[in-house]
C-alpha cells in the first residue's frame, strides 16, 4: 500500500458521502457539513441513526484536508475506518432493496371468507395480519386487533365463527388506511420512512405489500410488517 492511500480512500468516499446527502437534503448550494447532516437527517431515517458518527468522519476528514506538518497530514485513518466509510457510500448510493429480502409467497384471505378459515390461517403461519381480497381486488388487512374487537362486542353473543365473514370483521378496523405499497426495488431506508411516517401521524403501519408495479392492482409479492424491521436494522447495520 502506498503511503498515506488510506487518507485518499476516505477523502473520496467523503466526497462521495457529502454528494449523496446533498441529494437527500435536496439542496442546489453547498452548506457546512454539519448543517447538510442534519438537513439529510430530517428526511432520511439511516442519515438521522448515523448523524453523530458522519460528523466524527467530518472532523477526521478536516484535519485530513488541512491539519499539515511539513505539507503531510497529520491524521492517516485506520482500515476500520476506511471500510466503515466505504460502506456507508455504498449504502447510501446503492441501498438494498425490498426485492433482495421479502419477496415470497403471501397468505391472504378472502372478503368471503369465514372468521374461521381467517383465524386459522393467522395461528396455523402465526400471524397476526393477513391481506385481503376479493377475487383480485384489494380490500384492505385484517388484524388480531380487529378480531378481538369484534370479538369484544358479540362476547354477549351465541358466536358462530363459520357464519361470520372476514367482512364484517373489517369495519372494527380503526384505520382502514394501515397499508402501503410498494415495488421490489424499492429501498429499505423508504420502508423505515414509512414506518415513522405513520408513527409520527400517530397511526399504525400495518404492513408494506409488495407488488409487481406497487400499485393494489399489481401482483402481490411479498409483505414487511412491524416484525420484520430488526432484519431490516441488521441488513442496514443500523442497530
Amino acid at each position: 500500500m502506498t503511503a498515506y492511500e488510506n487518507s485518499r480512500r476516505y477523502l473520496n468516499a467523503f466526497i462521495d458521502i457529502e454528494h449523496e446527502l446533498e441529494k437527500i437534503a435536496q439542496t442546489k448550494r453547498h452548506i457546512p457539513f454539519y448543517q447538510l447532516v442534519d438537513k439529510a437527517a430530517l428526511l432520511d431515517p439511516f442519515v438521522r441513526d448515523i448523524a453523530i458518527e458522519l460528523k466524527e468522519y467530518g472532523d477526521l476528514r478536516n484535519a485530513i484536508v488541512h491539519e499539515r506538518i511539513d505539507d503531510q497530514p497529520i491524521a492517516e485513518p485506520h482500515e476500520e475506518v476506511v471500510r466503515r466509510l466505504e460502506a456507508i457510500r455504498d449504502l447510501l448510493r446503492t441501498p438494498p432493496t425490498v426485492g433482495e429480502l421479502f419477496l415470497g409467497r403471501v397468505v391472504t384471505c378472502n372478503l368471503d371468507d369465514t372468521l374461521r378459515e381467517a383465524v386459522t390461517r393467522m395461528h396455523t403461519h402465526a400471524f397476526s395480519k393477513l391481506p385481503v381480497y376479493q377475487g383480485d381486488r384489494f380490500v384492505g388487512i385484517l388484524t388480531a386487533e380487529a378480531v378481538t374487537y369484534w370479538l369484544a362486542d358479540h362476547i354477549d353473543n351465541c358466536l358462530d365463527l363459520d357464519q361470520e365473514p372476514v367482512q364484517s370483521v373489517l369495519k372494527y378496523l380503526q384505520n382502514p388506511d394501515n397499508y402501503q405499497f410498494v415495488t421490489p426495488d424499492c429501498p429499505l431506508f423508504d420502508v423505515l420512512r414509512y414506518f415513522e411516517d405513520y408513527s409520527h401521524r400517530g397511526k399504525r403501519l400495518q404492513a408494506v405489500l409488495i407488488s409487481d408495479d406497487g400499485t393494489e392492482k399489481g401482483r402481490l409479492m411479498g409483505i414487511i410488517t412491524v416484525f420484520d424491521l430488526p432484519k431490516i436494522y441488521h441488513t442496514l447495520d443500523l442497530k
